[in-house]
């Protein structure tokens, strides 16, 4: 570094060269001072007194200025990559090292996947062909999509704790709560002098009688399901594992599950009326005959078994037990005296509901069949297929041919409804398909889910769909909307079923849940 006081031609000031103005003379001085003074020399002098070590005249720091022609002479200098250690050989000019090594190969980095979990660090070299092999670079989509998913849990969980905690700071604040309660007679007919159970503000109970006079017109309550709001009537916790399936039929309601057992329930009560086991594992299909009293199921062992309930002692329940599916049975439906099987084995079997004799196969999937759906359609008996090959396929079910392929998407199938000219199918991917019936035309998607949708039902315009994000949710598939989100269950929701008067689901948490 140089200093100077005031203006001067260059080379002018004592310090300019870094060589002391009498040098000539001191031949010590000379010696000393024959190189350019550092920053870290001159720096700390000057803290102390603003004046030049040599020539004693009054400078600051701002006065100094480089060395130019030494400064050349360093920038001319080859030195080695600052990534030698790393295997780079190349040797560089000291002002080109900043740009060699800003696309120097051998530059130390770690795997593009590091935010996904990757451990790797080495090269850039090496990590191009590092990424080629990288377990997280074949698998980030996914381990993408359920990163996300788990941040939509995240917030599900705070907005309930937020709810929760809402809920608590009410019931600390000792806000007025009635709970009413009706009891039934002998005859059957409700009560109207049951007693009610007030809570006032300070949490004290008081019971009131609601004395009503002979002459009050009793109120009919007309259900309005499924439109407006529905929520859970009654919750039936009798299973000691996972309810894989339900149907309903009347005031009854059947459910399968992961020990291969199928149980019967009194849909009011929730009493249990029947448990027969028959299957070796677990039950994914169930569907009951329009009497009631026969129902098939079928499941992971690969075998449809036939139910008569009504029979006294259980061992005389099993009908028949058929075992003529080579893969894994994953849906049942009854239509018009005919039962249809859908298999892991790509087929769909027609059978007689009296003889169960096979009617017919149904060949053209490429895939595993895990859903179906007869059309509701007493002049035109058809059929809906939702398989893992990714298509939606439409049969006559006389003829056993297929009349259309109304997808050919990139996510699997899972489950399929059909109703009012539309055909809806659920995919992999956590998305609702609408398609058009007649012309296989895509209408539109619904998409709200977090995870995957197994279980759709169509009903008084109304289609319904169970997750595996524990919610099940009712859409108005003219405008494309979710228009009620029901929240209760605390697993995947495996099982649903849609009756006139009310929705039954069935889930991994153990219990069944009567919605209405």
């Amino acid at each position: 570094m140089s200093a100077r006081s005031s203006p001067e031609p260059l080379g002018s000031s004592p310090m300019e060269n870094g060589i002391a103005e009498n040098a000539n003379d001191d031949a010590e001085a000379e010696v000393e001072f024959l190189h350019t003074p550092s920053p870290s020399i001159l720096c700390p002098v000057l803290e102390i007194e603003p004046f030049c070590p040599l020539c004693r005249s009054r400078i600051k720091l701002e006065d100094l200025h480089p060395n130019l022609a030494l400064a050349g002479l360093i920038s001319e200098l080859l030195v080695y990559c600052t990534n030698k250690k790393y295997g780079c050989p190349q040797i560089v000019r000291q002002d080109a090292l900043h740009g060699h090594v800003l696309y120097c190969s051998y530059a130390p980095t770690q795997c593009s996947n590091k935010n996904l979990g990757c451990p790797y660090k080495g090269t850039m070299r090496d990590a191009r062909d590092h990424l080629q092999n990288c377990v997280y670079e074949r698998f980030k989509g996914y381990i993408e999509s359920t990163n996300k998913r788990f941040e939509k849990l995240e917030a599900l969980i705070s907005d309930q704790a937020r709810e929760i905690e809402k809920l608590q700071r009410i019931i600390r604040a000792g806000k007025a709560i009635v709970y009413t309660s009706t009891t039934t007679t002998e005859n059957g007919e409700s009560d109207s002098s049951a007693p009610t159970l007030t809570q006032n503000a300070e949490g004290s109970h008081a019971e009131a009688s609601a004395s009503t006079s002979s002459c009050e017109t009793r109120r009919t309550v007309v259900s309005t399901f499924p439109h407006d709001e529905i929520t859970c009537h009654r919750t039936i916790a009798s299973h000691a594992c996972g309810v894989t399936s339900v149907a309903v039929n009347q005031d009854k309601v059947f459910a399968g599950a992961h020990d291969g057992s199928t149980k019967v329930f009194d849909i009011e009560s929730g009493q249990l009326l029947k448990d027969l086991k028959g299957h070796t594992m677990s039950v994914w299909g169930l569907a009951v005959m329009p009497s009631g009293d026969r129902y098939f199921s079928a499941g992971s062992d690969g075998s449809i078994k036939v139910w008569d309930w009504l029979q006294e002692d259980d061992a005389a329940c099993l009908v028949k037990s058929i075992p003529d599916h080579n893969g894994k049975v994953y849906g049942l439906a009854v239509d018009q005296g005919r039962l249809y099987s859908a298999s892991s084995d790509k087929t769909v079997k027609v059978w007689d509901t009296e003889t169960l004799e096979c009617l017919a196969t149904f060949q053209g999937h490429i895939g595993g069949i895990n859903s179906l759906a007869p059309l509701k359609d007493a002049s035109s008996r058809q059929l809906v297929t939702g398989s893992a090959d990714k298509t939606i396929k439409l049969w006559d079910v006389t003829t056993g041919t297929c009349l259309k392929t109304v997808r050919r998407g990139t996510s699997e199938v899972l489950g399929v409804a059909v109703g009012d000219g539309m055909i809806f199918g659920s995919t992999y991917d956590a998305v609702i398909h609408v398609y058009d019936l007649n012309e296989g035309q895509e209408l539109g998607t619904l998409s709200g889910h977090n995870w995957e949708v197994w279980q759709l039902e169509y009903g008084q315009g109304h289609l319904f769909s169970a997750s595996f994000d524990h919610t099940i949710k009712r859409w108005d598939p003219r405008r494309f909307q979710c228009d009620l989100t029901l929240k209760g269950h605390k697993g995947f929701v495996h099982g649903m079923a849609l009756a006139d008067n009310c929705l039954v689901t069935g889930c991994a948490d153990r219990t069944i849940k009567i919605w209405r």
